[in-house]
């Protein structure tokens, strides 16, 4: 199986580029600091998903990584909220962008459970 194969690769890419396309829709975007740190922790995630993947004979290293994509998901949803009390993306995107996260989160825990149990780590 190839890591785009992956539910969660797909959902935690997805996110990145939707999120990434509403930024752009952000008047003068590139000044205002939020977006930065959205752009880095939803490609964070995405990042470390695709390397634990790549380690995936190494089960032991291939769960640490999926550890490490769940606080840059947490940390996209709190800038996503930071933009919108700025008025930077609406409420509706907000609660679309979180509950995905969110959504995200799960099926990660989901499936580091999966490798616990399978690899009795």
């Amino acid at each position: 199986m190839h890591y785009e194969d992956l539910r969660i690769y797909k959902l935690a890419k997805k996110l990145r580029d939707e999120l990434h396309e509403e930024l752009k829709k952000i008047p003068h975007y590139w000044s205002i600091e939020d977006v930065y740190q959205v752009l880095d922790s939803s490609s964070s995630a995405v990042s470390n998903i695709v390397e634990g993947h790549g380690r995936k004979f190494f089960p032991k290293d291939n769960y640490r990584f999926l550890d490490i994509s769940m606080p840059p998901s947490d940390e996209t949803q709190n800038h996503v909220i930071a933009l919108t009390v700025d008025g930077h993306l609406d409420q509706m995107k907000c609660t679309y962008f979180q509950n995905k996260y969110k959504t995200l989160s799960i099926q990660t825990l989901n499936y580091m459970n999966w490798i616990r149990e399978k690899y009795n780590l």
